[in-house]
């Protein structure tokens, strides 16, 4: 799964911009604020119908115009194509597959698989349990069918029991509403599993090679305490819910807790290192989308350099070389590309144009 052809109209800084990157590694050089993430972000929203910016899809159109439009091919592994694009203006947005105006977002993260790592992403380690859910789902969704349309109709459940608990309507109202949870829950919580195991399978090996020393381990936590299964949890919390209002206990509040040497990762390394760490995770991440599904993602690496001394780069760069794939990969300046990348496709950006690969 990789990019053939990537062109930007109106998109941030850029009027107008097509790149053909290659199907392996894609270094983007240039100053700060020349545009290098803005590429990286086009790439994104092919891929997951969303900015990674906070800001949301309607700053992006670049100033002066209308509307911003993203166009991409994307070859696959069976030797076809597809053509992806998304078209934003004031009035909403748009996505398009192959041409199809009824295409979702689902569709886009379906045909494009793709990995970010960018200098933020120690928040996987530092901050709340969405991240890591997100970080999980991201991965089962990929590889286990059966886990998004349970997790669909668990939340579908979960906003008519929350009504229910809010609206403080008798109990029988309540809990007509936990078969449908639990049922649902049961799927869910048995997929991640399975996928936190396989993932854990594969992360000593590579953690060594990009850490040394500690053990790395990966502890899943359900989102609900007992142990005699989430049913008797929602029966036994039913009066704390009602004093709340909302469902406490549930795959909504599950965790993965990430550990070095039995110690929380983010009190036990640095900040490098917990770069170093959260990129192993989601590069084992994509080799288990690739020994399950036979799917490499494009991973999207912006500002590698960031809180990384040489000897750290120069091992992230020879694991992403290993691993293969597509992958595109922003520093500021040539001097800071590690000796493993110097056979990649090289783009500079200057502004507001792209140059060509050297």
């Amino acid at each position: 799964m990789h990019l053939t052809r990537l062109r930007l109209h109106d998109f941030r800084c850029f009027e107008q911009v097509e790149i053909v990157p290659s199907a392996t590694t894609n270094v983007i050089t240039g100053d700060n604020a020349s545009g290098k993430t803005s590429l990286l972000e086009a790439i994104f929203f092919l891929g997951r119908g969303q900015s990674f910016r906070q800001s949301g899809p309607r700053p992006a159109i670049r100033r002066g115009a209308n509307a911003f439009t993203l166009n991409a091919e994307i070859g696959v592994p069976d030797g076809l194509s597809h053509r992806l694009g998304i078209h934003r203006d004031k009035r909403g947005i748009a996505y398009r597959r192959d041409g199809e105006n009824a295409t979702t977002r689902l569709d886009l993260i379906n045909t494009l698989p793709l990995q970010m790592i960018d200098p933020n992403v120690h928040r996987l380690l530092e901050q709340g349990p969405r991240y890591r859910r997100h970080f999980m789902d991201w991965g089962v969704f990929h590889v286990e069918h059966t886990f998004f349309p349970a997790w669909r109709r668990y939340r579908r459940a979960l906003r008519q029991r929350n009504r229910a608990l809010k609206s403080r309507w008798p109990k029988k109202d309540v809990i007509a509403w936990d078969a449908e949870l639990v049922r649902n829950a049961e799927l869910v919580d048995a997929s991640r599993r399975a996928y936190i195991d396989y993932l854990y399978a594969g992360l000593p090996a590579q953690a060594q090679r990009l850490l040394g020393g500690e053990p790395v381990t990966l502890e899943y936590e359900s989102g609900w305490r007992g142990d005699d299964g989430f049913g008797h949890a929602l029966a036994a919390n039913l009066d704390q819910d009602l004093r709340a209002g909302f469902t406490q206990q549930g795959p909504h509040r599950s965790d993965l807790r990430v550990s070095v040497a039995s110690t929380k990762a983010r009190d036990w390394v640095s900040r490098g290192q917990q770069k170093i760490l959260t990129t192993a995770l989601l590069l084992v991440q994509a080799e288990l989308l690739y020994q399950r599904r036979g799917i490499r993602p494009v991973l999207l690496i912006d500002d590698m350099a960031a809180e990384l001394g040489a000897r750290y780069r120069e091992v992230l760069a020879e694991e992403i070389a290993r691993i293969g794939g597509q992958s595109f990969i922003t520093f500021l300046e040539p001097s800071l590309v590690p000796q493993a990348l110097s056979d990649a496709a090289m783009f500079h950006v200057e502004h507001g144009a792209v140059a060509a690969p050297c």
